[in-house]
């Protein structure tokens, strides 16, 4: 049922994992997991033909630059901040030695 919802609305549910916004005082706060309602673009768009970004460039410029059309912005309508990943699950885990030929060994012995 929501996602007859979200269809009839051009209404779409993100999830960005690493979202930065400033605060009212100017502060940046992030980067964030969130969760973000997006809307969609018109499909029936005379300006953008339903892509929801026009192609804009300057004379000279090799690559073209992207704007977003009126129909649909980039920035979300709501989003729901994520909590953070718990610190010992982002320590980096312990390789495997690169001059071990037997990668299933385990090496429990100093190296001396």
């Amino acid at each position: 049922m929501i996602l007859k919802l979200l269809a009839r609305r051009r209404l779409e549910v993100r999830y960005w994992g690493g979202w930065v916004t400033t605060r009212r005082d100017g502060r940046q706060v992030g980067p964030r997991p969130i969760l973000a309602l997006h809307r969609l673009p018109d499909p029936n768009c005379a300006t953008c033909g339903g892509q929801g970004e026009l192609e804009c460039g300057v004379y000279g410029q090799e690559e073209p630059g992207y704007d977003d059309c009126h129909c649909a912005p980039f920035l979300p309508l709501v989003f729901v901040w994520l909590p953070k990943r718990p610190a010992w699950t982002r320590r980096p885990h312990v390789a495997h030695d690169p001059w071990c030929t037997d990668p299933n060994c385990i090496h429990n012995q100093p190296p001396f």
